[in-house]
């Protein structure tokens, strides 16, 4: 059984008729009572029209019927658009394509073929759910995907690539530990013997007397000390290393990751595979996302934001520590900036790309192989934009490159925030060496940018007409393509935390808990609380508007005005930045109170440095799960709640996975080369260690904290 779209057809503009084999099978599938019986009873049963007027824009039809009873070929009517679901599916025989389904004579050869069958009243019922379905399809305008879909392996020349990659960092992880543990087995033998000088060689005596004691030992232990960074033991202890006076950042990053992970089962949940089938549960405006508690998965995309703001703070922090004034104190910070910049870069680059790539890697090469089905052809969308522009993920511009393109229609698409976070990355150690030549000057210079910021989007979203409500249609797609991932956008909760880091800097925690201080971090909350739940008020009020339509002119989406749209998209990401600025700088200064004490648990140490791997990861798993389905899923905040804890569970497991075979010994091969290269380098000694092996901590510390 081949799986056939209609998309290819609705591109031409010659009419497609039903081809002579299919017509022919109808033929003869209407003289079999056993498999027409079969086909009417396992195929959709939609009402028609009247029913979708009823529920427009989030129709889902009366379900899929009976998928697995079919014993001929299933095909589905509907999400082949972006603003479709899946709405119905039919048993039809193998010989009809997608394409004969599209056809305009396809019900009338239906029709023609059942006036031979030996039931007359089941041959007229199969003949009225085609009709009726047609003309659903025809005015939703969307197609019909039909069979069970496959993603072909292609073994060259990524395929294999990524497979010997993947098993080289598995056989490196199993070696290394074993050697670690075989190591400790011998040298513990070995203190219990004598040492016999008799079985020394002349060679290892020659390179005693050649070498430095240092550089000996060196070569002696090189291959120990690089198998010793896949060693599983030494990679998970690692996990649990926390820097007290930034501990409260590990629970902030936890609390992020995983509120992005609930926007994003909510999104795919609803818009991939067969969606919910019950939309409006779910759906304005009735449904879950009317309501306070909705609002949440709204506001995840405010986690990002927290993340950049995380990224600008601890730039500043880490710089200022690793490369400070008196490495070059007579040369300006442009010059500096000019020196530093290129290895900085290419530290980072390397420190990320391993699991990132490797990601990546996953999404194209493993991840479309673990299932099929029905819904499974949509890897096809998902894959599509990899195959001709995975090359900006790997240069960081994916959130720019393809110009007017959706943020969904990119590839790995949540990876927009690794291109912007690198690209806001370019730009901030010239900040943090001005901050350092003169710390008003860095600040003014730092401030000035955020308001730049702000004020670029005060006027993008007033001249734009953008909105950040979801169910916005035309007004959210435009910001989509136009702002949500750009850094002249999402700077400024960035340059926020730049700023904050500086005000902090070389100060120590010297404020008690307060009624000062208590009444900054009621401020801060509330702050935060308006900004996720003021969209209550009416953001969510009326039906989702599709991608053409606007809230004002088609009586969907918000019921807000145009103004108070526009502050909410132009100042929210402002706000928000400046709510998680006041409690992040009461907790530094030792005011933060309970809040404080429970972002800096020590649980969440592990999971704040798995974070990455998990935000890179999460998509994956939803997916896989999502598009291997068979039928519809009723939605039901029960089912929804263990949705959420299956997902991030498996991701984190991947993550640590990932973490202890790629990231972590990558990490450490980084750091042993590069102080190895020391050693020997023209670098500026100081009592810290030399310039080049300070920036390689750089990317340890700064690299992995992304997200």
């Amino acid at each position: 059984m081949t799986w056939s779209s209609s998309n290819e057809y609705e591109k031409t503009i010659i009419p497609h008729l039903t081809s002579n084999t299919c017509a022919q099978a109808l033929t003869e599938f209407f003289k079999s009572p056993t498999e027409l019986s079969i086909a009417a009873e396992a195929s959709s049963h939609p009402s028609g029209l009247e029913s979708l007027y009823s529920q427009p824009y989030v129709y889902a039809g009366g379900g899929l019927g009976n998928i697995d009873e079919c014993t001929l070929q299933v095909c589905l009517a509907g999400g082949t658009q972006r603003d479709s679901l899946t709405f119905a599916s039919v048993c039809v025989p193998d010989e009809c394509s997608a394409l004969d389904l599209a056809a305009p004579d396809f019900v009338t050869n239906i029709r023609l073929s059942s006036q031979s069958s030996v039931d007359p009243v089941l041959a007229t019922e199969y003949h009225g759910l085609h009709k009726r379905i047609a003309e659903l399809n025809k005015f939703l305008k969307t197609g019909w995907t039909c069979g069970r879909y496959t993603v072909p392996f292609k073994l060259f020349p990524f395929g294999a690539l990524y497979i010997i990659m993947l098993l080289l960092f598995i056989t490196l992880t199993i070696t290394g530990t074993l050697r670690k543990s075989k190591r400790k087995s011998d040298i513990k033998h070995e203190e219990e013997k004598e040492p016999d000088l008799a079985f020394t060689s002349d060679f290892e005596e020659e390179k005693k007397e050649n070498l430095p004691d240092s550089r000996y030992s060196e070569m002696k232990t090189l291959d120990t000390s690089l198998l010793s960074n896949w060693n599983i033991q030494n990679n998970i202890k690692k996990l649990f290393i926390r820097r007290e006076s930034t501990a409260f950042l590990d629970g902030l990053r936890v609390g992020s990751i995983f509120w992005i992970m609930l926007g994003h089962i909510m999104a795919i949940q609803s818009s991939a595979g067969g969606g919910y089938s019950n939309p409006p549960a779910f759906l304005p405006p009735n449904g879950l996302t009317t309501t306070f508690l909705g609002q949440l998965l709204f506001a995840s995309r405010f986690a990002v934001d927290t993340f950049l703001f995380i990224s600008g703070f601890l730039v500043v922090r880490v710089l200022c520590v690793k490369i400070p004034l008196r490495d070059r104190p007579n040369d300006g910070f442009g010059k500096r900036y000019l020196i530093n910049i290129p290895s900085l870069l290419m530290h980072r680059i390397i420190r990320i790309l391993p699991l990132y790539g490797m990601s990546l890697g996953f999404w194209v090469e493993v991840a479309p192989h673990l299932g099929s089905g029905p819904f499974w052809y949509q890897w096809q969308g998902l894959l599509a934009p990899c195959r001709a522009f995975a090359w900006t993920n790997l240069l960081f511009v994916n959130n720019i490159l393809p110009l007017g393109v959706p943020n969904v229609e990119t590839c790995f698409y949540h990876s927009w925030y690794l291109a912007l976070d690198f690209q806001l990355f370019i730009f901030a150690p010239l900040l943090v060496f001005w901050y350092q030549q003169s710390p008003r000057g860095g600040k003014i210079a730092t401030g000035a940018l955020m308001l730049l910021s702000l004020l670029l989007t005060l006027y993008l979203a007033h001249s734009r007409l953008w909105s950040i409500n979801t169910f916005d249609g035309a007004a959210i797609a435009r910001f989509d393509v136009e702002g949500y991932a750009k850094p002249h956008v999402r700077a400024q909760t960035y340059l926020a935390g730049m700023l904050l880091g500086m005000i902090l800097q070389g100060r120590t925690r010297n404020l008690r808990s307060t009624w000062k201080t208590r009444v900054a971090m009621t401020t801060a909350l509330a702050l935060l609380f308006a900004v996720t739940f003021i969209t209550v008020t009416g953001a969510y009020a009326r039906r989702a508007c599709n991608f053409t339509e606007w809230p004002e002119l088609n009586n969907c989406g918000s019921t807000w005005t145009a103004s108070q749209t526009f502050w909410y998209a132009a100042t929210s990401r402002a706000i928000w930045g400046m709510g998680i600025g006041i409690i992040c700088y009461l907790c530094i200064q030792g005011a933060g109170g309970m809040l404080n004490h429970f972002l800096s648990l020590p649980l969440w140490t592990p999971l704040s440095h798995l974070s990455f791997g998990a935000y890179l990861l999460h998509p994956i798993v939803i997916f896989v799960v999502q598009l291997g389905d068979r039928q519809k899923e009723p939605f039901r905040l029960m089912t929804f709640g263990l949705d959420f804890l299956s997902i991030s569970m498996i991701s984190f497991a991947l993550a640590l996975a990932f973490a202890l075979v790629i990231e972590l010994p990558c990490a450490g091969i980084f750091r042993h080369c590069f102080g190895k290269m020391t050693s020997n380098s023209r670098c500026y000694e100081t009592g810290s260690g030399s310039l080049l092996e300070r920036r390689s901590e750089i990317v340890q510390q700064y690299g992995s904290i992304a997200l």
